[in-house]
């Protein structure tokens, strides 16, 4: 397997949060020579200078500034999400039933219920408490004690395998914490996180506590949990690393919260996170506002989200002609009502990236009878105005709490990455 892979696997074991992947984010750019800028201060942009900023602590856009900055630079843009689905602890954490003290949790987006039960289960996310100064101010936790949902015995649900595993999110899908009835959550969070202070508030979820790893007889396989989209955020990362200044356009990656809830929020991909940043970029090096459309005229957007495999037992979900397979390549997403924003000038640009990058591509697009999902591609589409192509790797399990792709799609996808940075 490629050391691209490698990395993913380390990638994603370090990213059970949106938070995490974040923070993670942030530590290797200023490690590559990235300059943290924040919203609040007045931005200083440099020809050739690397930079990145946050929002709400889960969402990040770095760039690479032209080495030659005119009137005609334009961006070149890979965005992909952060948060995948999840169980979120609620605000009043915990209940008592049968004896069992119980974990009160409501579902983040659309995970696929059923794979959370008898899994070890781990707590993770932000705290935020006040100082002693009575300032507010937050840590990133893991808390190192597994939880389990457990099922239901066969001989007291014998109709389960016949009728199917039928799963109420309010009756059925709190976790165990333990069999103390008089656990206090915040004051045993603030205990396990060492905080000195008032704890305030959280965004903490569970998370498969089972590492990522390679599978199959050839290790052809990466089983991990939130490949959907970690693996899309990890390989546009590493190509904007190994990309060379460019000298007229900006080279970008952004990264959004709340695309598994509709990415209406703050510093969701339908926010105005990434047009301010965009504007702000230009506004550097110019105060007139004219070049900033300009630019984002004659720029691209790459929405970059994983995609669905054929599956063998369930090859009949797929329009016959269009099945796309493991380690076969990037899978270009099209939909006639636009649910994906790709056309048929972003398909064009997205072939001319593969050949150069001598990568196979290939084509998904739904059965006629069959809803389609969608991304953040035609949200940034329509709010920028931007040409925007959707594309993915292939993968199977999606929205499970552990997902399988393909090992050798994540170096081809950085390679035609690469080359659209470098076209």
């Amino acid at each position: 397997m490629s050391s691209s892979a490698q990395s993913l696997l380390s990638f994603i074991d370090n990213s059970p949060t949106a938070f995490h992947v974040v923070d993670g984010l942030a530590t290797e750019l200023m490690a590559q020579g990235f300059e943290k800028l924040e919203e609040k201060d007045t931005w200083q942009i440099k020809e050739g200078g690397n930079y990145f900023v946050c929002r709400a602590d889960a969402s990040i856009v770095a760039f690479r500034a032209p080495s030659q900055w005119s009137v005609n630079s334009s961006f070149k843009i890979i965005g992909a999400h952060t948060d995948s689905p999840s169980l979120k602890i609620k605000n009043k954490p915990t209940s008592t039933k049968e004896g069992y003290q119980m974990l009160n949790i409501e579902v983040y987006g659309g995970a696929l219920l059923t794979s959370w039960f008898d899994k070890d289960l781990l707590i993770g996310g932000r705290v935020l408490y006040q100082d002693e100064e009575g300032a507010v101010k937050q840590i990133l936790v893991q808390l190192p004690y597994r939880l389990r949902i457990p099922r239901l015995a066969i001989h007291l649900d014998r109709t389960v395998n016949k009728e199917g595993f039928l799963v109420n999110p309010q009756e059925h899908l709190c976790p165990i914490l333990g069999l103390d009835e008089d656990i206090d959550f915040e004051a045993w969070i603030t205990k396990e996180t060492g905080i000195q202070g008032q704890l305030l508030s959280w965004d903490l979820f569970l998370f498969d506590a089972e590492k990522a790893s390679f599978g199959g007889v050839n290790n052809e396989f990466i089983y991990a949990s939130r490949l959907d989209n970690l693996g899309s955020v990890h390989a546009a990362t590493q190509a904007l690393l190994s990309s060379t200044y460019h000298a007229h356009d900006f080279l970008v990656a952004a990264f959004f919260q709340h695309e598994e809830v509709g990415s209406t929020s703050q510093n969701g991909a339908d926010s105005n996170f990434m047009e301010t940043v965009l504007k702000r970029i230009v506004l550097a090096f110019t105060e007139q506002q004219e070049p900033f459309f300009q630019a984002v005229a004659s720029s691209l957007f790459i929405s970059t989200d994983m995609t669905h495999a054929v599956h063998p037992n369930y090859g009949s979900a797929h329009d016959p002609n269009h099945k796309p397979m493991l380690n076969k390549g990037p899978v270009i997403k099209s939909n006639a009502n636009m649910r994906y924003a790709t056309d048929a000038f972003s398909i064009a640009k997205f072939k001319q990236w593969c050949y150069k990058a001598g990568v196979s591509y290939q084509d998904f697009c739904n059965r006629n009878d069959m809803g389609c999902g969608s991304t953040i591609g035609p949200m940034v589409a329509a709010n920028l105005g931007m040409a925007t192509i959707d594309v993915g790797n292939a993968m199977l399990s999606m929205h499970s709490i552990r997902e399988m792709a393909g090992t050798h799609d994540h170096q081809m996808m950085i390679d035609v990455f690469e080359a659209f940075f470098d076209s």
